[in-house]
């Protein structure tokens, strides 16, 4: 009922989804009928929850094999518009934060999520389910909760650590796993080089002749690199380490940038 893969990013588990959905889809696979010696009745219906739009978008795309009539893109503007969530289709694709918002006439909170029957969906897949999807002090986990009945399937990338050990507990321990060192071995990934930018002002303490352009500062505290950015940011600096990244890197290659926070970026 429980199912969980980790695999690296960028080995496939997409595409694995987009696998398990056309033989369940094509093979008529649905809970109501799966324990029945009957033919099957109708097609299954499949839930692709993800945290950000950008990934449902990914999925959406990625399944275009799909007969059209079958993938439905559940938006808040369209349920708002229409009154109502989308039921007719087979192939859903939605974000938590969709799910979670919609209120009721009186202005209370009524997530979207609970129009659908809690047995509407047979089959689910919960995208990077590691970013809080099965945590138990998450409101996200409530829609799992909800549709109890599905078989439920978590996608990951991120072994078993501190941090989620939530999401292994509720799904359990993965099925199948394919890490990044199988990845390189295999050739599918490029073994990384990490390059850490070093200047001359990786820490810093204010003096009266420097100007403060906004905010406050602490004289005589040294501020560090976990400092910057964060609680203090120096525009020249940032110019000056994106230079020397530029001319680092080659720009035909993949390169990820770690950054202190979403502005930062």
């Amino acid at each position: 009922e429980r199912i969980l893969l980790t695999l690296a990013t960028g080995t496939g588990k997409t595409f694995i989804a987009f696998q398990l959905a056309w033989k369940l889809f094509y093979s008529r696979w649905n809970l109501t009928d799966r324990n029945s010696s009957s033919a099957p009745s109708r097609r299954p219906r499949i839930l692709f929850l993800a945290d950000r739009n950008i990934l449902a978008n990914q999925a959406y795309n990625a399944f275009s094999a799909f007969p059209d009539d079958a993938l439905v893109r559940i938006e808040p503007d369209d349920i708002r518009k229409k009154g109502k969530v989308p039921k007719n289709g087979n192939l859903f694709f939605t974000i938590f934060q969709t799910f979670m918002s919609g209120q009721s006439k009186d202005g209370e909170p009524a997530p979207y999520f609970g129009e659908y029957p809690s047995d509407f969906f047979d089959f689910i897949i919960i995208d990077e389910c590691h970013r809080g999807g099965a945590n138990d002090e998450s409101n996200w986990r409530g829609i799992l909760d909800y549709f109890a009945p599905a078989v439920q399937l978590g996608l990951t990338a991120t072994p078993k650590r501190k941090d989620n050990v939530d999401t292994y507990a509720y799904f359990g321990e993965p099925v199948f796993v394919y890490s990044l060192k199988d990845g390189i071995n295999d050739g599918f990934l490029t073994p990384f080089r990490v390059k850490q930018i070093a200047t001359t002002l990786d820490d810093y303490v204010y003096t009266p002749d420097d100007t403060l352009v906004e905010g406050e500062i602490e004289a005589g505290k040294r501020y560090e690199e976990k400092d910057f950015n964060k609680i203090i940011e120096i525009p020249e600096r940032e110019a000056h380490r994106v230079k020397l990244f530029l001319s680092q890197i080659h720009p035909n290659e993949k390169t990820i940038v770690f950054c202190a926070t979403q502005l930062h970026a």
